[in-house]
């Protein structure tokens, strides 16, 4: 919960910073990252500096299995949001480099719970929440067609922190949870991005 109160105030105070300064451009458009995970981009600023705010995915499934014995439910859910700042410089007619940086956060929730009906109050619960703030920094290029349709490439190297907490009932006689925490970083086909924008 500390996690996600530091990316709710990163958020906020970069709302605030960017509510002083002179608006003269906004674009938005969709993301995509390795071509099968996709979100929403908004950019707004000048046309050398854009505050940058992205949901690179919403996901969610539930699924039920019946058999004549057992009985299976599966629920997960997750979001990646990213916030930052972004700078651009004119290298050619329609194109444009930009570089900048990004806070992260991403979340996902799992739970599983199977029933055995050959064993009476056999209700085992699997259940695993992530939480993974980080920080990735953005090299990309820009191509404008027509000054409204921008086609947007970039990479960007990232470091991330993770915490999972895990919890398995009946198992777990204390019914305690379980906490590992660890680390990320690199560059790889999953940290680069294609945006398609509308500018106004």
């Amino acid at each position: 919960m500390k996690k996600s109160f530091l990316v709710f105030s990163f958020l906020m105070v970069t709302v605030f910073v960017m509510a002083q300064e002179v608006t003269k451009q906004r674009e938005v458009g969709v993301v995509f990252s390795n071509l099968d995970n996709f979100g929403i981009t908004y950019k707004t600023g000048t046309n050398q500096s854009m505050w940058r705010f992205n949901t690179l995915f919403i996901s969610g499934q539930k699924t039920i299995e019946k058999e004549d014995s057992s009985e299976y439910n599966r629920v997960s859910n997750g979001i990646n949001v990213k916030a930052g700042k972004e700078f651009r410089k004119v290298i050619a007619e329609n194109f444009e480099f930009r570089y900048g940086a990004d806070l992260s956060f991403y979340y996902s929730y799992y739970k599983s719970d199977t029933d055995d009906k050959r064993v009476e109050n056999n209700d085992r619960v699997t259940e695993s929440s992530l939480y993974q703030p980080g920080v990735n920094l953005v090299l990309g290029f820009n191509y404008t067609i027509h000054d409204k349709l921008v086609l947007g490439a970039e990479v960007m190297p990232y470091f991330s922190y993770y915490t999972i907490v895990s919890k398995v009932t009946p198992d777990d006689p204390s019914n305690n949870s379980i906490e590992r925490s660890g680390f990320n970083y690199g560059i790889s086909n999953s940290s680069a991005m294609l945006s398609v924008s509308y500018r106004f």
